[in-house]
């Protein structure tokens, strides 16, 4: 029978990297990267140069002006760099911001972030949404420079934000996916929202987590379940 301590933890806790550390010593930086996250066409050698890297899929433009380096979106951590430098300053990336810093794809359309500030200029292309919610320490991350929410609390941010329209329904799979890869479950958001009542839209938060919950038993029956994130457990430390 497992122990309380075990029953207590977050299931979606990822440990600090386990790296031999001299007492007294501060870890050593990790080494800037070549190529930066961001680039800028003033940075390239002319006005088409940007437009070009993203033609070849060597860039994933943002908008006419800047893009990210694709290479770096391979990676949590280059994930990570590229947001932090994206979102506005002193706000923690949140819903489908944190949702591609923790699983990759394509760029969301909008910065989402928690903040108590009202955003009216786009940063690089996209509409900041700032929501100013409550989240305890132990919901957050940090993966270099960036804040972030984890994926638990990340999935709860999404399905508040959306409801049980047919449309919505899109997100089942790839919320499900997210859960195989961090290893928590719907009842694990659940549990965020009963700890968050006053969250907008939570009965219709609650549907859409019962749609998950059938997606994610099917794929434990079919014991289809994608490995855990290794490359997570090396990148994230406490927030």
């Amino acid at each position: 029978m497992p122990s309380s301590d075990a029953q207590d933890a977050p299931r979606d806790t990822i440990p600090a990297p386990a790296e031999p550390v001299t007492p007294g010593m501060p870890l050593a930086p990790r080494p800037k990267p070549i190529i930066p996250p961001i680039l800028i066409d003033r940075d390239l050698p002319g006005p088409l140069s940007l437009k070009r890297l993203t033609i070849l899929g060597s860039v994933g433009g943002l908008d006419s002006r800047s893009g990210y380096w694709i290479e770096h979106a391979d990676t949590l951590y280059g994930r990570a760099m590229i947001t932090e430098r994206i979102i506005p300053f002193a706000t923690i990336a949140c819903a489908f911001t944190a949702l591609w810093v923790w699983m990759g794809g394509t760029f969301p359309d909008t910065l989402d972030v928690m903040s108590r500030s009202h955003f009216r200029k786009t940063h690089h292309g996209r509409r900041v949404r700032a929501f100013d919610r409550k989240v305890e320490h132990r919901d957050l991350a940090r993966i270099g420079p960036l804040r972030v929410t984890r994926p638990a609390r990340t999935v709860c941010d999404i399905v508040t934000i959306f409801g049980d329209r047919t449309e919505d329904m899109l997100l089942i799979e790839p919320i499900a996916d997210c859960m195989d890869v961090y290893d928590f479950s719907p009842g694990d958001c659940m549990t965020i929202l009963d700890e968050n009542p006053c969250m907008p839209t939570v009965p219709q938060a609650r549907t859409l987590l019962r749609s998950v919950s059938r997606i994610y038993a099917q794929r434990r029956a079919g014991n289809n379940s994608a490995p855990s994130s290794e490359e997570a457990k090396n990148e994230i430390s406490p927030a």
